[in-house]
């Protein structure tokens, strides 16, 4: 099995270094890493650079344009290996903090497909969060990331449709012993993308069927 973690970046280095640099201590799983820079400045694409001639990144598409994150993800999709099984979200402002944490996720991931995640979004809809998202990759290719909801409803919708077919979400409430999200490094430049005025009732009718399962903790 082979994970493609898809990471975006925009500006922040200082936590972007710390996500690329902590990724590597990952053990136990077959997986690559790709990053796609959203149109930072001049020292964040430098240090990308640097990142990739170490090693610490395995594909690097440099946009020129800020994409926001479904879009963004959905051109990174493109690039994972051919022996790719699972994809997965990965954001640019965490750290991770046990070389088990991808291991961990794999063992709780659903064995008839499906998602499993760090983080819960505890309002309604009940959901998992979308900063740390496994998902296997024949249900990302099929639905991928809804661009006319180009920040986090994208997830959101992503979820209900896994739902809908079927398939189950995990998701770790208690996480910090594997991984660290600083959440908002990134800037407020989503503030008016696409979809962001859904009304959350709208949003609600998307869960008609299923529901996340949530663990408290993993060991």
């Amino acid at each position: 099995m082979k994970i493609s973690i898809l990471m975006l970046t925009h500006n922040a280095p200082k936590y972007v270094k710390e996500s690329v640099e902590t990724v590597k201590r990952t053990t136990g799983v077959d997986y690559e890493l790709i990053v796609v820079d959203n149109a930072s400045k001049f020292w964040t694409k430098r240090l990308l650079k640097k990142l990739e001639s170490k090693g610490y990144i395995d594909k690097l598409f440099l946009n020129p344009e800020n994409s926001l994150f479904a879009k963004g993800n959905n051109i990174a999709s493109t690039m994972c290996s051919e022996d790719a099984d699972m994809i997965l979200l990965l954001n640019s402002d965490v750290r991770i903090n046990s070389d088990d944490w991808l291991s961990k996720l794999v063992s709780i991931h659903p064995a008839e497909g499906g998602i499993s995640s760090y983080g819960v979004v505890e309002t309604e809809p009940i959901r998992a969060d979308g900063y740390c998202m496994l998902i296997n990759r024949e249900l990302y290719d099929k639905y991928k990331l809804d661009e006319e909801f180009a920040w986090f409803w994208g997830v959101t919708k992503l979820e209900s449709l896994v739902l809908k077919e079927g398939k189950s979400i995990v998701s770790v409430r208690d996480h910090e012993n594997k991984i660290h999200h600083y959440g908002g490094k990134s800037g407020k430049g989503f503030k008016h993308a696409a979809g962001m005025g859904i009304d959350i009732e709208e949003v609600k009718k998307w869960f008609t069927t299923g529901k996340v399962e949530i663990i408290d903790h993993l060991d």
